[in-house]
């Protein structure tokens, strides 16, 4: 199944299943072939799928964005939120998620730095804002 969607195609048989659900799935065999599923394409964009009772008819086919792909999954598959969107800051901690664009390039001169230093890329990462922002004049909060 491929649709294009503003330009870009998205297409289950080259994506990531990253969760699937309905009778068609967990009860082969079952009074309903309806199901959904969420995909990841090959350059990370998520995208939905929903399918009628006969299986035959797709209800719904579009692009999701991160925050609506990782509700779904707190939702529907919670063990996978993690693996797709990284570890989560426990309850009550005082950190929030950051997502930032960086060109490839210096990522991939960050992720090799990291990996010198025996550190996970958010670890160096922080260390990184925590240095420049004290060079621009904020001290470290101490929390």
């Amino acid at each position: 199944m491929k649709r294009i969607i503003n330009g870009k195609t998205y297409n289950v048989h080259t994506a990531t299943t990253v969760f699937e659900d309905g009778p068609a799935i967990t009860d082969p065999g079952g009074p309903s072939d309806a199901y959904w599923g969420l995909y990841q394409t090959r350059h990370g964009e998520f995208f939905k799928i929903k399918m009628n009772h006969d299986g035959e008819e797709i209800l719904e086919f579009r692009p999701v964005t991160d925050a609506e792909a990782q509700a779904l999954l707190e939702k529907h598959a919670n063990h996978l939120v993690e693996q797709y969107f990284g570890e989560m800051p426990e309850g009550g901690a005082a950190e929030r998620r950051l997502t930032i664009r960086i060109p490839g390039n210096l990522a991939d001169r960050i992720e090799s730095l990291a990996r010198e230093q025996g550190l996970s890329l958010n670890s160096y990462a922080m260390r990184c804002f925590e240095r420049c922002a004290a060079a621009d004049g904020q001290p470290a909060v101490q929390g």
